[in-house]
């Protein structure tokens, strides 16, 4: 198990290992694939990519409790960007962390190849695409076979009606174990491709918790508001510290850990998201320490749903969402994003955890602008990661404000 040390970068992960992959050679259609392991500029990347999306879509939902996941909206954002050409293209690939396509299609082929997949943990992903059948839209074979051989995504034509998003929300509730049971609600007239993620994770703790583990306690709400709710107790063995803010790592059975964030006291979660860089975090993991932790946390779970438009803009990614977008990649008819929606499901308790997130990618064809959319004792409120030690990579990154 690695797990030595931590590096993460939007709420603590990842052993930024040394040593940097070389490129691939350019594409060939027909040509065998292969991976790239994770290596310090893929997770850097990562790192940053998580960190930013988590501190914007908590600004997005106030002091709601969110959690998001940047490894599967790199997943689809990766596959969409594989028909993307120009400043399109290059502003992906920057929101991503600045990695080549070729390169990042080499990464996430890798990582996903390499997860773990046992009775105590297990993490699943799934990617499809579905294309609108039309006389008028034809997708370039191209694009379909390295979506198909980097991501493994089967790809359906459809006639983007109400059957289609059911074959959408059923495939996306199998690919989660039904924890989340749908994605999209309807598809516009000028809709015609959507490609979509799926992860599913479920692991058990590897010191599990017993029953005189598990008291009642006090857990005081981002409003103020005191909850009595079911606290979980145990003695780990690495202690985080920095900056005034302090926090656990907590393993489950396989190469996955829980991390807990305590920000320092006084500072809303939103103010520590804003303050929170991979520089910052590498900080605060470099400094663990191994030491004898007593850790009190609470059991909760809940779901987000986000439309991560205006998110991905603020971080740098704009023209795909405009006419001027350039997936002459994908099609020879004009299409740019329409809408990257992205949901999330948590459930932490005395057994392990379950979590899982689907992002699906919306594109239309040019005819009308895309619609802006607007959307330790961890006994306040606290931040937390699922984290893959198997390759020191952040797979979910959440808040909680309040125990629901």
């Amino acid at each position: 198990m690695k797990m030595k040390q931590y590096g993460f970068c939007a709420l603590l992960l990842a052993v930024l290992l040394t040593g940097c992959g070389s490129e691939p050679e350019p594409y060939q259609p027909g040509a065998a694939v292969s991976g790239m392991e994770a290596d310090t500029r893929f997770s850097e990347a990562q790192d940053g990519f998580a960190a930013g999306l988590l501190r914007e879509a908590q600004r997005v939902n106030g002091q709601e409790n969110t959690m998001v996941s940047p490894y599967s909206v790199t997943m689809a954002l990766a596959m969409t960007a594989n028909g993307a050409a120009g400043d399109t293209l290059s502003e992906t690939e920057q929101l991503l962390g600045g990695i080549p396509i070729g390169s990042l299609n080499q990464y996430l082929f890798a990582w996903r190849k390499h997860q773990p997949d046992s009775k105590t943990c297990k993490l699943r992903t799934a990617n499809a695409v579905w294309y609108r059948d039309a006389a008028d839209f034809m997708v370039k074979q191209d694009f379909l076979q390295k979506c198909a051989l980097f991501y493994q995504a089967d790809a359906f034509p459809g006639a983007f009606d109400d059957k289609t998003v059911k074959e959408v929300n059923q495939w996306v509730s199998k690919s989660t174990d039904n924890l989340i049971p749908s994605i999209i609600d309807r598809f516009d007239p000028l809709d015609r491709m959507v490609l979509v993620n799926a992860v599913c994770f479920d692991a058990k703790w590897q010191k599990p918790f017993e029953k005189d583990d598990i008291s009642d306690d006090i857990f005081t709400a981002a409003d103020g508001t005191e909850q009595h709710v079911p606290f979980l107790s145990s003695t780990e063995h690495t202690y985080l510290e920095a900056d005034g803010a302090c926090g656990f790592v907590k393993q489950y059975d396989g190469d996955c850990a829980f991390v807990g964030i305590l920000p320092p006291e006084g500072m809303s979660v939103q103010a520590y998201l804003d303050s929170l860089t991979r520089e910052g975090f590498e900080k605060l993991l470099t400094k663990s320490q191994n030491a004898e932790t007593h850790v009190r946390f609470p059991e909760y779970s809940y779901d987000t749903a986000l439309s991560l438009n205006g998110i991905l803009q603020t971080l740098g990614m704009n023209q795909a969402f405009t006419d001027a977008a350039d997936f002459s990649g994908i099609s020879d008819a004009p299409l740019h994003i329409s809408n990257v929606l992205h949901k999330t499901h948590i459930e932490v308790d005395a057994k392990g955890t379950k979590a899982a997130a689907s992002t699906a990618v919306m594109m239309q064809t040019n005819g009308m602008d895309a619609i802006p959319q607007h959307t330790v004792i961890l006994n306040r409120p606290f931040v937390y990661v699922i984290l893959d030690t198997q390759n020191d990579l952040p797979l979910f990154l959440g808040t909680v404000h309040a125990i629901t």
